[in-house]
């Protein structure tokens, strides 16, 4: 399962390098002097790369269902994540996270909308400490801390929540829709990725789109570091694109497989895997409470 695992990190990292290259051409080359867009062929190319990623992601998704496997829907289970290697992992990317918006902070100080940068650079800051802490609850036999656990899981939807806003207000008299609707997409799919890997602490988990979200949004992550924006924001968004993939990582490290987790002894299925197999999507915030 290591094997697999590595292979899919490979290939979300890939599509991730592959977009910034083709968006960053785009951006040299679709533009002109005066920052308007031209008729290109990158202007189907960047569409048409990320339906393409879309489609392998939810290949792998389809893979992993017609293999008999699954993630756990219990927090501790899906999430579990031991040993040193993990830790560092984890709290240097919480590190990074921290870092941007401590730059972000310090170099937005003049921007016409500095005061609503600092919340970002709030929400960020704390996105980054929950982070290990959120992944470090997981290592224990039982789910523990489930308030702190929770909000620690929403700030990162709230970063990118005021971050859509930011974005929209920045570009609500730009006509140049090529010079923002990839931020903005990849705003939207960070957002939903981090909703999606939230409901396993809130007890409403589809797993099949959750690992779709997180390998779409970490890709998108990496693609938007292609547009020109705040040092900052670069490194919150290569950070969420760090936590994305260590959370689909850790999922598809802790895959079951259905045939051998779902029978007893005598071939029967066990009560508490027949109602996790069937418990059905609410979509999310139904089951908040």
């Amino acid at each position: 399962m290591q094997k697999k695992t590595l292979e899919i990190t490979c290939y979300v990292c890939g599509a991730g390098a592959f977009g910034v290259f083709i968006r960053w051409l785009q951006d040299q080359l679709a533009f002109d002097e005066m920052g308007l867009a031209k008729n290109s062929v990158f202007n189907f190319l960047v569409p048409l790369l990320v339906l393409a990623a879309a489609w392998m992601f939810h290949r792998f998704v389809s893979q992993v269902e017609s293999s008999k496997l699954y993630v756990p829907k219990n927090f501790c289970d899906a999430l579990f994540n031991p040993g040193k290697l993990f830790a560092v992992a984890r709290w240097t990317i919480g590190m990074i996270m921290c870092l941007g918006a401590v730059l972000l902070l310090a170099t937005s100080e003049t921007d016409v909308d500095a005061e609503f940068i600092r919340v970002l650079c709030i929400l960020a800051l704390l996105s980054g400490i929950a982070f290990p802490l959120v992944l470090g609850a997981a290592n224990y036999d039982e789910f523990a801390h489930v308030k702190l656990v929770r909000f620690g899981m929403m700030l990162p939807i709230l970063l990118y929540a005021a971050w859509l806003v930011l974005c929209y207000k920045q570009n609500a008299l730009n006509s140049v829709v090529w010079a923002y609707v990839i931020e903005m997409a990849t705003i939207i799919a960070a957002m939903l990725a981090f909703f999606r890997i939230a409901g396993f602490a809130f007890f409403s988990v589809k797993w099949q789109r959750c690992l779709f979200a997180l390998m779409l949004g970490a890709m998108m992550c990496v693609m938007s570091l292609a547009d020109e924006r705040y040092i900052g924001m670069h490194i919150i968004m290569f950070a969420s694109a760090l936590m994305l993939i260590l959370y689909n990582w850790i999922l598809f490290a802790n895959l079951k497989d259905r045939r051998k987790a779902n029978k007893s002894v005598d071939g029967t299925v066990e009560p508490a895997e027949e109602e996790a197999a069937e418990m059905p999507d609410e979509g999310g915030f139904e089951r908040v409470r």
